[in-house]
């Protein structure tokens, strides 16, 4: 799939990466993005092992691959993480942005010792792009990982969510943007009341981002909202009960 820019200008751009096809790439289909600065990217989620041969072929278009400098792993799950060591490969200094409690995990990834991981504590952090444009990665914890951020690109006013908004859609009905907001709710329910911890999460990071500016929400899985379905979305997500607040795990049934 061709790259697609969500938003830009001034030498800013906020880019669709492609989503895979699960036969091809052998999983769940998933979204990666990147924001591109002043000629440098900032991969957001950079995808499992078979996501990077496609990738990389996108974002070189782009920029060149010295200039992958950066990326962000929202958790520690393999869809997000895995083509992290090939990118080191092709850019050893690239900084890794992932919570402190998956710094001890990387090596599972067979990731080298000395990876330039820089640990984002508990309460998030405020990076500065190369124009000074700035990304926060913003706590989510327990959203569906403990140590779980989002990333908000303030020029843009873009968040990316990581699994939040995530949609499990039937193969043939994807688009790149939601077209059906009631419609892609079903899709999304099944993952959200499973997956999120609890509904006091949700309220959590609901609170975190009150008041911020969005113009989209760009989740890993499924569909981008925009325009009223930001606002649609946020609604739902913060009526919906999850996790151990929806069912007892250790009833039958």
């Amino acid at each position: 799939m061709e790259t697609v820019p969500i938003s830009s200008g001034d030498g800013h751009q906020f880019v669709w990466l492609g989503s895979g096809d699960p036969q091809v790439e052998k999983g769940i289909a998933s979204n990666q993005y990147a924001i591109i600065d002043s000629g440098e990217a900032l991969l957001l989620d950079p995808g499992g092992y078979h996501t990077f041969a496609r990738v990389f072929a996108n974002v070189t278009k782009l920029v060149k691959p010295e200039k992958i400098t950066r990326a962000l792993l929202s958790h520690q799950d393999p869809d997000v993480a895995a083509s992290i060591v090939s990118w080191l490969e092709i850019q050893p200094n690239m900084e890794i942005y992932l919570s402190t409690l998956w710094d001890r995990f990387l090596p599972h990834f067979a990731l080298p010792g000395d990876a330039p991981t820089v640990l984002l504590p508990d309460e998030g952090k405020t990076i500065a792009l190369p124009s000074g444009a700035r990304v926060r990665f913003i706590p989510a914890h327990g959203l569906h990982s403990p140590g779980n951020f989002v990333a908000y690109d303030e020029k843009t006013r873009i968040l990316f969510s990581g699994d939040l908004g995530a949609a499990m859609v039937p193969a043939g009905e994807w688009k790149l943007f939601v077209e059906d907001f009631t419609k892609h709710t079903v899709y999304m329910d099944g993952f959200h009341r499973r997956f999120l911890a609890s509904t006091k999460a949700i309220h959590a990071f609901l609170k975190r981002i009150e008041g911020l500016p969005i113009d989209m929400i760009c989740p890993q899985h499924g569909s981008i909202f925009r325009g009223g379905d930001v606002q649609r979305f946020l609604a739902w997500l913060s009526k919906l009960e999850v996790g151990f607040d929806f069912r007892s795990w250790g009833d039958a049934g």
